[in-house]
């Protein structure tokens, strides 16, 4: 059992999946999910209550250490340090932004089309929203 299906089998209504979850924390008495749990690509196990409650008083209450938030280091060779390249962004984040950006431009566009003048302010935003699309393709293509 790896270390986040260990941590996930602790929880209660426990929803998610490709290591995104939400379950009822257990550090505090917790009826509906507000702990948001997210296993990185490199591993590690990220923990957020809603309710406030910190990390240590989490892991503490499943009768775990910190430790058990980390994939196991015993694999590490000192030898060869180059480390998996993990991705600045999830590609549904990239997507999302792209696609509003695009709605702000398709709108201005629109807008043009029509024969309207475009403000000094919607001019600066759809600048704004082409740099924003343009750097999102290029966290995209890395």
């Amino acid at each position: 059992m790896t270390h986040i299906e260990e941590l996930l089998s602790k929880l209660e209504k426990v929803k998610g999946r490709n290591g995104s979850w939400t379950a009822c924390c257990p550090a505090h008495e917790d009826k509906s999910p507000s702990l948001a749990i997210r296993e990185t690509s490199d591993g590690r196990v990220l923990l957020h209550c809603f309710g406030g409650c910190e990390v240590n008083s989490i892991v503490g209450a499943l009768e775990m250490d910190l430790s058990d938030l980390f994939p196991p280091t015993n694999d590490y060779d000192p030898t060869n340090p180059k480390k998996p390249v993990k991705p600045a962004f999830y590609a549904t984040d990239l997507l999302r932004i792209i696609s509003f950006e695009a709605l702000v431009v398709s709108i201005a566009a629109s807008d043009i089309s029509k024969g309207k003048n475009l403000s000094e302010t919607d001019l600066a935003r759809m600048k704004l929203a082409s740099q924003r699309i343009q750097e999102a393709t290029r966290y995209a293509n890395v």
